[in-house]
């Protein structure tokens, strides 16, 4: 029994840690990009400040061939244009401030479409700008409105305030505070407008590649070689160093309560097959009097505790399984999201993980078993075929 719940506890700790992570970074990547490029002097400014030659660098950037290591294909999915301008949002004698995020209809619009918790997309037009904005929902609970209704919001650009009245066409949540309480999106026809840009000037560049583990190397091969001197490119582990960081002290947690409940388990099987071979000691006595070797009287014990341990895993891998179909599909462990980035407990249904986790921890379970087993030679035939 024992044997089952570690395998079980064990199976849903790894399906939960790397959820976990799974969620995070989907949720960081998916509404940001892997990599931004943008003009070397924005980081020192407030103002916004055009890419130089935006299209000229997504297409270097898209024909350089940079090849993932896995697939040996390109590493690069896509490549984005976006607007940032800050803003005044004023409604109902309330006011907040918000960088306003500037995307086109051609935007690969499915990540933030998966964020939305009520409403619809951005409407887009081929001859103006639209006059939708999608707000997140810490937003608009502060401001105490809901879709279809109009907020005005006010610009200041090169000492000049202007107005507009735009729609609240949607709702989102990621759940990452520093996103939702920060940005704003709409369509970026509208802040060139407000900015007196030209189509083809935008704030930066959003790169999406295949190769998560490679984004600080794509990175930097980026800065190094592809782009021009006016240019900055930066990855969003950069930009955002503590949400990684945390991530990172999830993995630390991870190794140990999974050592914890491996200990706990070589514990328990160790005692068990002690407990075996001391209730067998005159069996033991007699086997090693008919000149049965030691070793041979060891592999005996080993066998039955390998027995057990594969039936303790079974029920284990059923249990644990199925709860974790189980969470997937319900969510009924729920969490806080200001703490921890998700509502809800997260699961990776990951076949691969399974076998894996399965592998190693009957590994670890069954060299464990050779240390207790080595009592049996320190066992005296004479006195074991006298023990009662």
């Amino acid at each position: 029994m024992s044997i089952a719940l570690c395998t079980t506890i064990v199976l849903i700790a790894s399906s939960v840690f790397e959820g976990f992570q799974q969620q995070i970074k989907d949720k960081v990547f998916g509404f940001w990009g892997h990599i931004h490029i943008t003009d070397i002097s924005s980081n020192r400014s407030i103002e916004s400040i055009p890419l130089e030659n935006s299209k000229t660098i997504k297409e270097n950037v898209l024909n350089y061939g940079f090849t993932s290591l896995k697939t040996g294909n390109n590493t690069i999915l896509n490549i984005e244009e976006f607007t940032l301008v800050p803003g005044i949002l004023g409604i109902n004698n309330e006011v907040e401030g918000l960088l306003l995020k500037g995307i086109t209809e051609k935007n690969n619009f499915q990540a933030i479409t998966k964020f939305l918790k009520k409403g619809s997309k951005i409407r887009y037009s081929d001859s103006t700008h639209s006059r939708d904005i999608i707000l997140s929902d810490q937003v608009a609970q502060k401001l105490q409105i809901d879709t279809g209704s109009s907020i005005i919001v006010h610009f200041f650009v090169d000492n000049q305030h202007i107005q507009r009245k735009l729609y609240l066409r949607g709702i989102y949540r990621t759940g990452l505070e520093e996103y939702d309480k920060t940005f704003a999106i709409v369509d970026q026809k509208l802040l060139q407008q407000i900015l007196q840009w030209k189509e083809y000037e935008v704030t930066g560049l959003e790169v999406f590649i295949h190769d998560l583990p490679n984004v600080d190397k794509v990175n930097e091969i980026l800065f190094d070689e592809v782009l021009p001197p006016s240019a900055y490119s930066e990855s969003i582990r950069t930009k955002y160093p503590y949400i990684f960081e945390w991530l990172s002290l999830q993995d630390i947690n991870k190794y140990f309560i999974l050592g914890i409940i491996v200990f706990v388990c070589i514990i328990n099987i160790a005692t068990i097959l002690l407990i075996l071979i001391m209730s067998r000691t005159p069996m033991i006595g007699l086997l090693s009097a008919l000149g049965m070797k030691t070793w041979d009287q060891r592999k005996i014990f080993i066998r039955y505790g390998i027995r057990i341990i594969l039936g303790g895993m079974i029920i284990g891998n059923v249990i644990g399984i199925g709860l974790c179909f189980l969470q997937n599909k319900f969510k009924f462990i729920k969490l806080n999201e200001a703490d921890y980035y998700l509502d809800h407990a997260p699961i990776s249904l990951n076949p691969v993980l399974f076998l894996v986790v399965n592998i190693i921890f009957f590994i670890v379970i069954v060299v464990s078993l050779l240390l207790p087993s080595y009592y049996v030679s320190k066992i005296d035939p004479v006195k074991a075929i006298k023990f009662r």
